[in-house]
């Protein structure tokens, strides 16, 4: 069975997505902030691919009960409630909120998996969770990395070198990687000794410490922390319950 990895999100087009069960990777910081902030009982959350549709969208909801949240260039947007810091999202703050969301890599990513069976929202912090709900049986896995500004990130595809070695661990011979998967499960090995290193030292790392937001990046290397599953079907992401 087929295992690809698109490590630049240029590759990951409507067409190669559509009918795949997808795996989103954002950790610095998307889908780390989303897996926090549904541990902390945010009911749903909506991404939006701009700010400009996260705006729009806003306007037609309850504001009593959703919160506009995200952020460019690693900044909260103006006017927003929340940016995209995973420490932000407590209970007290999102607990039965609707969160729209929009950010600079992962949720432009999120739209074009319009026609994806399912997106999964994946960073270290649940990797568990997502593997556990790729099965030889079920739709076709496509894993692919957010990138920065649409370019290469080391740790999203250290990250997705670490899926695709636990799913070939768990059926040893049974998943034709591409080059991508071979070429992210190589980063993995060299880097995954030590994920708050390679983190640290990474171009997105070095650029949220700057900002101040080197405890974003030190809660987003806890493998395996936050044991929940975000699933993205018809625009909104919620829990799994399997």
């Amino acid at each position: 069975m087929k295992l690809d990895c698109y490590l630049v999100p240029s590759e990951a087009t409507e067409q190669v997505l559509a009918g795949k069960a997808v795996v989103i990777i954002d950790v610095l910081r998307t889908c780390t902030t989303i897996a926090f902030a549904l541990m902390n009982g945010a009911g749903r959350v909506i991404p939006a691919a701009t700010i400009e549709a996260a705006t729009k969208l806003m306007s037609s909801l309850d504001r009593g009960s959703t919160l506009l949240c995200g952020e460019r260039e690693g900044k909260k947007v103006k006017g927003f409630d929340l940016g995209n810091s995973p420490l932000e999202y407590t209970r007290e703050i999102v607990q039965d909120k609707t969160l729209v969301f929009a950010s600079t890599n992962g949720t432009k990513l999120m739209a074009r998996g319009v026609n994806a069976q399912e997106q999964l929202v994946c960073s270290f912090v649940n990797v568990e969770r997502v593997v556990g709900r790729i099965r030889p049986e079920g739709p076709e896995p496509v894993v692919v990395a957010s990138g920065m500004n649409d370019r290469f990130s080391l740790e999203d595809a250290v990250c997705a070198g670490m899926v695709a070695t636990r799913l070939s661990q768990l059926s040893p011979g049974l998943w034709e990687l591409n080059d991508g998967a071979r070429a992210a499960v190589a980063l993995f090995e060299k880097f995954g000794e030590d994920i708050l290193r390679m983190m640290h030292e990474s171009a997105h790392g070095k650029y949220l410490a700057s900002l101040g937001f080197a405890s974003d990046v030190e809660v987003s290397a806890r493998v395996d922390s936050v044991p929940v599953l975000p699933v993205l079907k018809e625009g909104r992401i919620t829990l799994s319950d399997s």
